[in-house]
């Protein structure tokens, strides 16, 4: 079905083309109601989907115009204004529904569901996989239902504040940097930069001059002509401060006053900068209970939260698991030029019915997973339980199977005290060989964050240039 958007504000049209989109529509826009009347006559969209308050000709005016055309399309009005008159007069006039901003997605589909059944022509047999409309956006995200294509619709909003600093709190593997991104471009191409700083990734007494930048001899170690820092590098465009959590409480404060007064000193400089800027900041922890503890500044935590966008786990949005692992296949298969092109049902069930602890990231390591192994075209219910932890196994038991590489009844422990920390050393740099030293595949294969893995790491002297401790 081909709908038209109509609206004077890019970023509501776009975020309405991604879910629509996301159901194996095709979109078309317009920013104006004579721009609509012109669409509408060359192009013969299935539905309209209009504004009411636009420059020139409004919402109620386009719906009449429509109505000289020899076959008028659908047409459904949304307003931010709820003006009850204004919905009567609509559905007089023929409109065959009435939307309230901001538009709840299961409200449009339910009308983008019903005009397709009052018009049966519109009904098309699905495309095979790999030919059926993607609902992947050009920077990777993948719009499965309602509760992502909100989040992305959020998301556009704050792209167009850029003066107002971000959180985005979600847990590991939901996608927080494709988001930050989207805020970042709004869903259209962007020159500008976008630079992200992992706070849990550098040493307390760094981060200020990370930040801020530093002048010539500020501290010993300086590089002789001082430094850039992030806010600088970023100017025009976003800085993604991943982890805030880990921020240091001294270092919250500086934050706190770069974002109110928008303005900084380099370490070292008596030159004022300003910020030129957007701040999003990220974390896969409760920031609230941190508050509470002490370990995140409380004025801080409310500053941010002005933007606040939480994704929601994989679990709370169990309609979007499959058009996300089928978008993730074919990606994979696109990447690899070969490869399974769909599940069966019982693979669907299977893939619906998991908590995903690790969410997106750990669907589509599965899915990598999957597709080495998978012979066919066809990825199967067996195949899948033998790569996810605690799915029913696809094969008999036996008596040593278990949760457990090493069941407990065959681990011999000796008499004497066990060293836990060279077994769990051995553990970390066997899982680390098994992966090609690739700590993202590694932390997924055990279990573990990255932040963890590297502690770990640097714990037992599996890094470069370090030493167990």
């Amino acid at each position: 079905m081909k709908v038209l958007l109509v609206d004077d504000h890019p970023e509501v049209r776009l975020s309405l083309a991604g879910f629509i989109e996301s159901l194996g529509h095709h979109t078309s826009h317009a920013g104006s109601g004579a721009e609509a009347l012109a669409a509408a006559r060359s192009q013969r969209p299935d539905l309209v989907i209009s504004d009411l308050r636009m420059p020139g000709m409004s919402g109620i005016d386009l719906l009449q115009a429509l109505e000289d055309l020899d076959n008028p399309p659908p047409f459904a009005l949304m307003t931010a204004f709820g003006d009850a008159e204004t919905a009567i007069q609509a559905l007089r006039l023929g409109a065959v529904d009435y939307l309230r901003k901001p538009i709840d997605v299961r409200e449009l589909h339910r009308v983008i569901e019903r005009v397709a059944e009052e018009n049966p022509t519109l009904h098309q047999p699905t495309p095979p996989v790999g030919q059926q409309p993607s609902s992947e956006q050009a920077d990777g995200l993948v719009i499965g239902g309602p509760a992502m294509a909100r989040v992305v619709a959020f998301a556009d909003r704050l792209h167009a504040a850029p003066d107002l600093p971000c959180l985005i709190e979600a847990e590991t593997g939901c996608g927080k940097e494709l988001i930050s991104r989207r805020i970042h471009h709004g869903g259209r191409p962007a020159a500008t930069p976008f630079v992200a700083l992992n706070c849990a990734a550098i040493a307390p007494g760094l981060f200020e001059a990370e930040l801020f930048g530093y002048a010539a001899g500020s501290f010993t170690g300086a590089l002789a002509g001082g430094n850039q820092g992030k806010l600088t590098l970023a100017a025009g465009g976003t800085l993604l401060l991943d982890e805030i959590a880990d921020l240091p409480l001294d270092q919250q404060a500086k934050l706190l006053r770069v974002l109110e007064e928008r303005t900084w000193y380099p370490v070292g400089s008596n030159q004022l900068q300003r910020l030129k800027a957007r701040v999003v900041c990220a974390c896969n922890s409760d920031l609230l209970e941190r508050v509470r503890t002490g370990r995140f500044r409380e004025d801080l935590y409310y500053r941010l939260k002005v933007g606040h966008l939480r994704i929601p786990p994989l679990r709370e949005r169990r309609d979007e698991i499959m058009p996300l692992a089928r978008s993730l296949l074919a990606r994979i298969r696109k990447t690899r030029g070969a490869g399974p092109q769909r599940f069966s049902s019982d693979a669907e069930r299977l893939l619906t019915a998991q908590p995903w602890p690790g969410n997106v990231r750990q669907l589509r390591h599965l899915l990598e997973q999957a597709c080495l192994l998978a012979d066919g075209a066809v990825i199967d219910a067996p195949a899948l339980a033998d790569l996810l932890p605690g799915a029913a196994p696809s094969a008999t038991p036996t008596a040593a199977s278990t949760a457990l590489p090493l069941p407990p009844a065959v681990l011999l422990l000796p008499d004497g005290n066990f060293d836990l920390d060279a077994w769990t050393r051995a553990v970390v740099a066997a899982a680390l060989t098994r992966n090609d030293g690739s700590p993202v595949r590694t932390a997924a294969y055990l279990g573990l964050t990255r932040k963890v893995l590297y502690t770990l790491r640097k714990r037992y002297g599996l890094l470069a240039g370090t030493e167990p401790g």
